[in-house]
């Protein structure tokens, strides 16, 4: 099932177990588990751009005090620890509370100068592969859930990095949540459309669903979330 959505832009969204692994442990409860990967790849020579979505006067998707704009920033600069200690050099295109719209006066509309500076970090610094990172909304009624991973086809290697980040995701369990066996989508993206270079634009899950809600606000699981992000990364490379 195909749903077309608004979120200050058009969103396309496809409806298309525990693997062992690492433990975590919180004052509640055991959190469960990351599939493991080996974690002897190095990343050297790798250069990858992380670009949390949003940011300052643009706070994305929200829900009441719950902004998308600071869990982009968390899983983005977490995702950036775990690349840089295996060795990859990171680009972020955003490491605090703003947005990029200064940045360039190419077009007279705010949001757009915005996507536009974030697509100029990405082919100005030629990344192996780039990692755009966003939280979801759709105010209607709607089964679909969880963590949602969109690319363009006009390189091969998107299509192939979507997939194994995909993958990684759908394994998450949370305190006896699971995630949904979701598909990877095609994106109409400004992001995905005008870059040069390999990436996907990762939907974290729908702020506005109370599981989701749930799940992003809660430190472990942006942890197990990061990680996964992460582990699909080398799966790809």
């Amino acid at each position: 099932m195909i749903f077309l959505i608004k979120k200050e832009k058009l969103f396309i969204l496809c409806c298309c177990f525990i693997l062992g692994g690492i433990t975590f442990f919180t004052k509640e409860r055991i959190v469960t588990t990351i599939p493991t990967t080996s974690s002897n790849k190095t990343l050297e020579g790798i250069t990858i751009v992380v670009d949390p979505g949003h940011g300052g006067i643009d706070k994305g998707s929200n829900y009441e005090d719950i902004l998308e704009k600071d869990i982009n920033l968390k899983i983005g600069l977490e995702l950036k620890t775990l690349l840089t200690k295996q060795g990859a050099r990171v680009i972020m295109t955003r490491q605090s509370d703003t947005a990029l719209d200064h940045q360039n006066k190419t077009y007279s509309n705010r949001h757009k100068r915005d996507l536009q500076a974030r697509v100029d970090i990405i082919n100005q610094n030629q990344p192996d592969l780039f990692i755009s990172l966003h939280v979801n909304y759709f105010g209607r009624k709607f089964r679909i859930r969880g963590p949602i991973v969109f690319y363009q086809d006009h390189k091969t290697k998107n299509k192939v990095l979507a997939d194994k980040l995909q993958t990684r995701l759908n394994s998450i369990e949370y305190e006896g949540v699971e995630m949904l066996n979701n598909s990877i989508c095609k994106g109409d993206y400004y992001i995905l459309n005008n870059t040069k270079y390999p990436g996907v634009l990762v939907e974290m899950g729908f702020i506005n669903k109370e599981i989701d809600r749930w799940l992003l606000t809660r430190q472990q699981f942006q942890k197990l979330l990061t990680q996964q992000i992460y582990r699909g990364i080398l799966d790809y490379l």
